[in-house]
């Protein structure tokens, strides 16, 4: 990181921020170009799961090439006098594993849903069965942080 005294290293830091982010922006490899598109989310510890339809880009994508990066921003201020953004925000890569075992399933959906208060839990069967879950698996984790001063 070029700007070392932005750079967040510590494990809180990357809580926060993942627990504070309303969305994750999710990179796979096409083949031809990257594909990255805003997720709902849970974490939890070394892994964060989402859910998605049973078919689409974003499986054709992991079955080709499970790397994936990923990224999420919170307290963004555009400080528009002083030419200058404040945040707090972290990236990262993993590998993205299609989630085969009911239990699980059912465990990311529970995540999701306590995390952004909806869906009803523990996750009916029924549900778990009409959807993906994707789990990624953290490789690497940076965090930046930018503060007026």
């Amino acid at each position: 990181m070029r700007r070392k005294d932005r750079e967040r290293t510590d494990a809180g830091f990357f809580d926060e921020v993942f627990s504070a982010a309303e969305v994750l922006f999710l990179a796979f490899n096409t083949g031809e170009a990257p594909y990255c598109l805003p997720v709902n989310f849970a974490r939890e510890g070394e892994h964060i799961y989402i859910h998605c339809a049973p078919e689409g880009l974003k499986l054709d994508c992991v079955r080709r090439d499970d790397r994936v990066a990923f990224s999420c921003a919170v307290d963004v201020v555009i400080d528009r006098a002083h030419s200058s953004t404040y945040y707090r925000s972290l990236c990262g890569t993993g590998r993205a594993r299609i989630v085969d075992a009911m239990e699980e399933k059912r465990h990311a959906l529970d995540c999701i849903g306590e995390r952004y208060a909806r869906c009803p839990r523990p996750t009916p069967e029924a549900t778990a069965r009409r959807v993906t879950i994707l789990r990624i698996d953290i490789r690497t984790l940076t965090g930046k942080q930018a503060v007026a001063g």
